[in-house]
């Protein structure tokens, strides 16, 4: 059973508060950054564990707080439709139903890949994009990894037996690399040395 962050009691507050932060955004290299300084101020910490100084906070002195002189409110009025907005207010909801930290959800989920999910997620139930977020944040490991240890094999093993370098084979694991935008030809060698089909190594939920 999933243990939420705190009370649901203030969950709408914490929801309006961040999307309102990251509607002062306008795109998602400026969301990433903001959100970076969220989880290095510790003011992610205490967010998430539901402190009420920080989920009630005028939205405007949050960001300040969190971003002190660094950043500056590019748009100083909130504008709900915006996708920096729907990022700010899913990230939240998400935050408090897995129970997660904003940090672990943001190594693999920044608000960049957040904000690219938009369309068309903003339309539909919050539980799809939770469906969609977990996909995503809680699976364990790749399927090329997988497909490696299963034949037994190191990276260095794989990257000399395919021809595909290890510094590439790190990245696919670590999902730094987007496999699935892989060239067939790599995807051809991997999968020869690994005994599957190139499309047994493509990542399921992708965005």
């Amino acid at each position: 059973m999933m243990t939420h962050a705190y009370h649901e009691m203030y969950l709408d507050d914490a929801m309006q508060t961040l999307a309102e932060v990251f509607s002062y955004v306008d795109n998602e290299k400026d969301a990433n950054i903001l959100f970076n300084y969220f989880v290095m101020s510790g003011i992610a910490h205490q967010f998430g564990s539901g402190n009420p100084k920080y989920l009630n906070m005028p939205s405007h002195a949050l960001f300040y707080e969190i971003c002190g002189n660094t950043m500056k409110l590019i748009k100083p009025e909130v504008d709900s439709r915006s996708k920096e907005y729907w990022c700010g207010y899913v990230l939240a909801y998400y935050q408090w139903y897995t129970g997660l930290s904003f940090m672990e959800i943001g190594k693999l989920l920044p608000p960049s890949k957040i904000i690219s999910m938009y369309n068309p997620l903003h339309e539909a139930p919050i539980e799809k994009f939770v469906e969609i977020a977990n996909s995503i944040v809680l699976r364990k490991e790749t399927r090329l990894a997988m497909y490696r240890k299963n034949a037994n094999l190191s990276q260095n093993d794989l990257a000399r037996l395919s021809g595909v370098s290890l510094r590439s084979i790190q990245l696919y694991e670590q999902r730094k690399l987007d496999i699935n935008y892989a060239n067939a030809i790599r995807l051809y060698k991997l999968s020869k040395v690994l005994g599957c089909n190139m499309e047994d190594l493509i990542e399921r939920g992708h965005w």
